[in-house]
């Protein structure tokens, strides 16, 4: 069972199928803001096969590191920023990067520094001395993810008959 953690602002034992954490990510956007995933240039190289998919749902291209990656060897490298065409499309999106993934939420036509969340999925977390998958969110306006879109995770869910 997920356990939302408001002072970590994090979902644990975030272990669902690719279809109920579509259904959560979907809950981030509205009519004013989309979800976006981040792809390095780079990665084309080794999956050449992405390329044509990304490119057709590639909002914008930045250099600009939303994320915190410690990494040399992605600073300065180009990232296409793109988003699902569909729910459909977000399953698959979540099915390709099943562990692992990184999503931000921002203004319809809006800027990467406009971001009203950013959700990153991690599967080393540790929750009460356990280790477990998580969500955490990090949100540009306080308390944003419980007012706005945690109502709208539990009534999904339990509409769904996951809860």
């Amino acid at each position: 069972m997920m356990i939302f953690e408001n002072n970590d602002k994090a979902i644990y034992n975030f272990f669902l199928s690719a279809r109920e954490e579509a259904n959560i990510l979907s809950q981030f956007i509205d009519d004013n803001h989309d979800l976006l995933f981040p792809f390095f240039e780079c990665n084309f190289v080794p999956c050449p096969e992405l390329q044509k998919y990304i490119e057709e749902r590639t909002v914008l291209k930045s250099k600009e590191q939303v994320f915190d990656i410690s990494n040399p060897f992605l600073e300065n490298k180009l990232i296409y920023w793109y988003k699902p065409l569909d729910f459909a499309d977000l399953t698959n999106i979540i099915e390709r990067d099943s562990m692992t993934y990184r999503c931000i939420v921002v203004p319809k036509n809006g800027k990467l520094s406009e971001y009203r969340f950013k959700l990153f999925t991690y599967e080393h977390a540790i929750y009460k001395g356990k280790e477990t998958r998580v969500l955490w969110i990090d949100e540009a306006i306080e308390n944003d993810f419980i007012q706005n879109v945690y109502p709208k995770i539990n009534d999904s869910r339990h509409s769904c008959g996951t809860g």
